[in-house]
């Protein structure tokens, strides 16, 4: 049997005894090993009050652990371990931050091309200017009216 849980999570887990006919039986009360493959994966934590339980916490890393508990099964005298096993699987938990990486490319443009922009271009050498690609010509006027009154003459 496997299972899967997110990064960060919790889950509980639960062992329960069975004998060869698949007939659910005890084992010497108290005596629930639980254990985890790989702690840094997932964390086991038997609960109190009852060692049949036990809750998981993936603190970080991704990968697969094996979960175990074990018990003895032998009711009387000595030990006689049996041991249930269960794979989880750790996956990536939901984003919580982000990191954004800046890469600047080389300038568009054969070799000596200038760094800096004409005065007046806002920055950016294509915004007009003398080296900015647009005519020499003053920019022609447009005459405007507006809409908003009645009372507004047309400029000459």
């Amino acid at each position: 049997m496997s299972a899967s849980m997110r990064v960060g999570t919790y889950a509980t887990v639960s062992v329960e005894w069975t004998d060869k006919g698949g007939n659910t039986v005890g084992v010497e009360h108290g005596t629930v090993n639980w254990a985890s493959s790989d702690p840094t994966i997932c964390t086991v934590t038997p609960s109190t009050g009852n060692p049949a339980i036990a809750n998981l916490y993936a603190p970080g890393k991704i990968g697969t652990v094996q979960i175990h508990a074990t018990g003895d099964a032998d009711l009387g005298e000595g030990v006689k371990n049996v041991t249930a096993t269960l794979a989880v699987e750790v996956i990536s938990g939901e984003a919580v931050a982000g990191e954004i990486t800046f890469t600047q490319s080389p300038g568009q443009g054969a070799e000596g091309a200038s760094s800096t922009a004409p005065a007046g271009t806002g920055g950016h050498p294509s915004h007009g200017g003398p080296s900015g690609g647009s005519s020499s010509a003053a920019p022609k006027q447009h005459d405007a009216k507006s809409s908003s009154s009645a009372s507004d003459k047309p400029r000459k």
